[in-house]
């Protein structure tokens, strides 16, 4: 819950997001063994994806944006927070009236290149 909690905190303070308890029931949250543990590792890899919005290297993580849908023009947020060799996945997706697991499509390219 810690990786919801800085990306939401993050979104706020960049005016992606005005509610936060509202915001919280739209984020989907994962756990994965990376490939390699290290920081550089996962900045590489995220960097492909989309952009890179936050990095604090002293906690180990970093918040991006991962391109979905047909063209990439859908950008959740997400936050990789790494310990160990471990991360915490975690990402904000706002669905429209039609529903189209954003959420889940930016896990799954975030898993493919960290596991």
């Amino acid at each position: 819950m810690e990786a919801v909690s800085i990306l939401l905190k993050t979104l706020k303070s960049k005016n992606c997001i005005t509610d936060v308890k509202k915001a919280e029931k739209e984020v989907l949250t994962e756990q994965i063994v990376l490939k390699k543990g290290d920081d550089l590792f996962i900045r590489d890899a995220v960097t492909g994806l989309g952009t890179i919005l936050k990095e604090d290297l002293d906690n180990h993580y970093y918040v991006t944006t991962v391109k979905v849908g047909a063209f990439g023009n859908v950008l959740p947020q997400a936050i990789v927070l790494r310990d160990g060799e471990n991360a915490d996945l975690a990402v904000y997706a706002h669905e429209g009236l039609i529903k189209q697991n954003l959420a889940k499509k930016a896990i799954e390219k975030l898993k493919t290149v960290l596991c």
